[in-house]
């Protein structure tokens, strides 16, 4: 593998979880971690509370802590969407309420508007706390033979499986192109650096369709579809 990442570094965690010592959570079965996933994700949408969204983002992170989940892991995958829920936490702060607590030129933050900013903000953050304690602590392949045991449609289930297997395939191929384009100059300023990548995706995008439409083939030929 060439460059600074490869296979091998974005399998670390499934590595990881394969290890023998599986400390806390990690040692629960996967069919009661997707359970009560599910159960704390469905009660944080539905009673959409600021205090509940908390207990339950605390919870999720006690699991993590408890089953030595690596910070940078879990950092990773819960701030992933912090870019958009920014945005979000600042549209209901100066677009809902009635009460203004500050305003500045034509733009006014509102009180009301950010306990709903701050309420949204907390149910995302335990959205993606409890998804993290799932998949930071259960191997991939056990996620998919529970999906299969509870009777998910085997086609969604495979495509699941197929979608895990190539992503880092691809993500790898990426990492061999961009670090090609590193060597030759490919990263002189701002403006070479964005062609490159968007060349490179462009690549990939190619790669990808065309190793989908190999595989099809054949599975076809094997009497697959």
């Amino acid at each position: 593998m060439s460059g600074k990442l490869s296979l091998r570094d974005y399998l670390e965690i499934e590595t990881r979880l394969f290890s023998n010592t599986r400390p806390g959570w990690r040692r629960a079965c996967a069919g009661l971690k997707m359970a009560l996933a599910a159960g704390a994700i469905a009660a944080n949408v539905l009673v959409a509370d600021l205090a509940l969204s908390l207990i339950l983002c605390g919870a999720a992170c006690a699991i993590l802590i408890h089953s030595q989940v690596s910070l940078r892991h879990a950092l990773i995958f819960i701030l992933a969407p912090a870019w958009a829920t920014l945005i979000v936490m600042a549209g209901f702060s100066i677009g809902f309420g009635i009460t203004p607590l500050v305003s500045i030129g034509p733009v006014t933050v509102y009180r009301e508007g950010i306990m709903e900013g701050l309420g949204a903000g907390a149910r995302v953050a335990c959205d993606m706390s409890w998804m993290a304690a799932l998949f930071l602590t259960t191997p991939f392949t056990e996620q998919i033979q529970t999906l299969h045991r509870i009777r998910i449609p085997a086609v969604l289930v495979d495509t699941l499986a197929f979608m895990y297997r190539y992503v880092f395939l691809l993500w790898d191929e990426f990492d061999r192109q961009m670090t090609a384009a590193k060597a030759r100059g490919g990263w002189a300023g701002p403006a070479r650096k964005m062609d490159t990548i968007g060349r490179i995706v462009a690549q990939i995008f190619l790669q990808a369709y065309d190793r989908a439409c190999r595989i099809n083939f054949s599975m076809r030929a094997r009497g697959g579809a």
